[in-house]
C-alpha cells in the first residue's frame, strides 16, 4: 500500500506552525513505519528528502492566493498522486486540496481528507461536486466533526488524539517543580491574558508562570508583559523539544487558556480542535487546566487529570490552580497515574493503526 498525504502547510521551521500541521506531519510520520509513505507540501524551493521512514516532497510555491499562506497555487505537486494507493488530503477549503482530491478520483485512487479549520478565499468545492469524491472525512474530535460540511458527514468517522507517549512520557529522576506552564503560540485565541489573570489570584509567590511559545503578534505580547508586570512570569521563546519535554515533566500543572472570543473581540470558530499540548503534558504525568472552548473538553479527564473551566475567566483559572496547588502528595501522585491512564488509548500508534485499517477496508472493497 502506497500513501500519500497532501497538507499545504507542514511541521518544519518555514511553515505556520501549530495543530493543523502538527497533526498530518506525525500521522504521516507513524504510518511510515508500517507503509510506504509520502507526505506532499510546498515551501519556497523544490526538496526531496527522508525523515526517517517518511519521504518527504514540498514544490515551490510563487504565488499565495490572496497572500495566505494555507492556500498556495501549485500544480507540480499533482504529479506526486500517481503511484498512490491511498491519497489523504489534509485540510478541506483550500485550492490545493480541491485540485488533489479532483486528481485522485480521476486516476481511480481512493482519497480521504481531514479538517482543521479555517482555509482559503478561493476554492472550487462550491462550483464543482468535490465532496462526493472523497470516501471518507476523518475528523480527531467531535467538535471537529460538526464543522465537516452536510455533504461529508455521512460519511465520516472520528478517530481521537494523537500523541507519541514512547517520547512524552514521565522521568521518576526529575522533582516536580512550583512551575505553572503553559505552551503554544502567543496569540490573542490562546486566552494567555487570562491565564496571568488567573496567576495573579492565584497570589502564590512562591510558584511561577511560564510561558513558552513562539510571538505571533507583537501588540498581544507587549500587553502580555505589561499584565504580567510584578509577577514571577517567564516568557521562553526558543525551547528545543529537550527542554519543553523537561519543562512538562517538571510543571505542576500545564494550563491551556484558549477563547474563542479574544481580549480584542475578535471571534474564532475553532480556537483549538484538540490542543497537542493537553496530551503533551498528560503523556508526562502532568495534570491540565483548559478552558471549554472549542474540543479541548474531549481531552481532560475533568476532575481526574486537571479541569476544564469557562473561558475567558482569570477567576475561573484561579480556582483550579488553587485545587491543583493545593493537593497533598498522595492526590496528586493519584492524578499522575490517571494522566497516563487517560492518554495510552490516544496514543500515535493507536490512531495510525486505526487510519490504516480505514484505508485497508476501503482498498478491498
Amino acid at each position: 500500500m502506497k500513501i500519500v498525504h497532501i497538507t499545504p502547510t507542514y511541521f518544519d521551521e518555514s511553515s505556520i506552525i501549530g495543530g493543523g500541521e502538527r497533526y498530518p506531519t506525525e500521522l504521516a510520520s507513524g504510518m511510515a513505519n508500517f507503509v510506504d509513505t509520502t507526505l506532499v507540501s510546498f515551501s519556497s524551493v523544490r526538496k526531496s528528502y527522508r525523515q526517517g521512514n517518511l519521504k518527504i516532497e514540498t514544490y515551490p510555491v510563487k504565488h499565495l492566493i490572496h497572500g495566505n499562506k494555507i492556500n498556495p497555487l501549485s500544480f507540480q505537486y499533482l504529479k506526486s498522486i500517481l503511484q498512490a494507493d491511498m491519497v489523504h488530503i489534509h485540510h478541506i477549503y483550500t485550492l490545493v486540496s480541491d485540485l488533489g482530491c479532483l486528481a485522485a478520483f480521476l486516476l481511480g485512487k481512493r482519497v480521504f481528507v481531514t479538517d482543521y479549520g479555517g482555509g482559503g478565499s478561493f476554492v472550487i468545492n462550491h462550483k464543482l461536486p468535490i465532496f462526493k469524491f472523497y470516501r471518507q472525512a476523518i475528523a480527531y474530535s467531535r467538535f471537529g466533526l460538526d464543522f465537516i460540511p452536510i455533504e461529508l458527514q455521512k460519511k465520516s468517522v472520528l478517530i481521537k488524539g494523537g500523541i507519541d507517549t514512547n517520547k512524552f512520557c514521565p522521568d521518576e529522576s526529575l522533582e516536580k517543580e512550583k512551575k505553572i506552564l503553559y505552551v503554544g503560540r502567543i496569540l490573542p485565541h490562546k486566552g494567555i491574558n487570562y491565564l496571568i489573570d488567573g496567576f495573579r489570584l492565584l497570589n502564590r509567590p512562591d510558584y511561577k508562570l511560564k510561558i513558552i511559545g513562539r510571538v505571533y503578534s507583537d501588540k498581544f505580547y507587549q500587553e502580555l508583559k505589561e499584565l504580567a508586570d510584578g509577577l514571577s512570569v517567564e516568557f521562553i521563546h526558543d525551547a528545543d523539544d529537550k527542554r519543553l519535554l523537561h519543562e512538562y515533566r517538571t510543571a505542576w500543572v500545564t494550563v491551556l487558556p484558549s477563547v474563542h472570543t479574544d481580549c480584542y473581540g475578535n471571534y474564532s470558530h475553532v480556537p483549538e480542535l484538540m490542543g497537542f499540548t493537553l496530551l503533551e503534558s498528560q503523556a508526562c504525568g502532568t495534570p491540565v487546566i483548559c478552558t471549554d472552548a472549542g474540543a479541548m473538553h474531549e481531552f481532560v479527564n475533568n476532575e481526574r487529570t486537571g479541569f476544564v473551566v469557562k473561558q475567558n475567566s482569570g477567576e475561573a483559572i484561579a480556582t483550579a490552580l488553587e485545587k491543583l496547588v493545593n493537593l497533598s502528595p498522595i492526590e496528586y501522585r493519584e492524578y499522575q497515574i490517571r494522566c497516563r491512564e487517560w492518554i495510552e488509548p490516544l496514543s500515535w500508534l493507536t490512531v495510525t493503526q486505526r487510519h490504516l485499517e480505514i484505508y485497508q477496508n476501503i482498498l478491498v472493497q
